[in-house]
């Protein structure tokens, strides 16, 4: 008799709109600024950084509000782009990814409080 086994549940990352939107601009301000290269170059750690996050979705600090939506976020910056916040939220089996925001921005602002 064989036992089948359980396909294991990859860990997931959803993009929200707006974090989509905050990963687009960020990549044109660099590849005007800096270079296609660089502009690449962060598009792919901050998707490693989203994968990471799933796989660990509690392994960082919890984002500070009072506001009760808000209270569940978590903020991580982008591996080699430290100045660059990830703000998420835990998912059953990964992290929704809320806004990508460079650490200078007024979060609260940026998130509509």
């Amino acid at each position: 008799m064989v036992a089948k086994r359980k396909a294991a549940v990859k860990p997931r990352y959803v993009i929200r709109p707006k974090a989509d939107q905050d990963l687009d601009a960020h990549a044109d301000y660099l590849t005007t600024e800096a270079s296609l290269n660089v502009s690449h170059r962060f598009l792919v750690s901050a998707h490693d950084t989203f994968a990471l996050l799933a796989t660990h979705p509690h392994m960082v600090w919890s984002f500070k509000s009072q506001s009760q939506p808000f209270q569940s976020m978590r903020v991580f910056p982008v591996y080699g782009f430290e100045k660059m916040l990830v703000l998420y939220q835990p998912l059953k089996g990964g992290v929704e990814i809320i806004r990508v925001l460079h650490g200078s921005r007024d979060v609260l602002a940026a998130l509509g409080e």
